[in-house]
């Protein structure tokens, strides 16, 4: 819901999801029905662990069991901002 006085921007638009900055400085991903507020820095983080993941599907050898999965230590550009995860 916007609030009073809030109007939204389209930053991004794809056939299942859609990006878009709040002018109260949120800014919205919503993918289906579902719709989440996040901070930029969070977007960011969340673009580089979207993108990882791809890389790892195009991988030749990444593992299509559940038992073989092995989940590496975060590295900085992948971990969630300082003081954790925000809502």
């Amino acid at each position: 819901m916007l609030g009073q006085g809030c109007c939204r921007a389209v930053l991004a638009r794809g056939p299942c999801a859609e990006v878009t900055r709040c002018s109260c400085g949120h800014i919205h991903l919503a993918v289906g029905p579902v719709t989440l507020r996040l901070e930029e820095d969070v977007l960011r983080a969340l673009g580089h662990t979207l993108v990882e993941a791809i890389h790892q599907l195009e991988m030749p050898h990444a593992p299509t069991h559940e038992a073989e999965v092995q989940e590496p230590a975060p590295t900085v550009a992948h971990a969630a901002p300082a003081g954790g995860w925000k809502q």
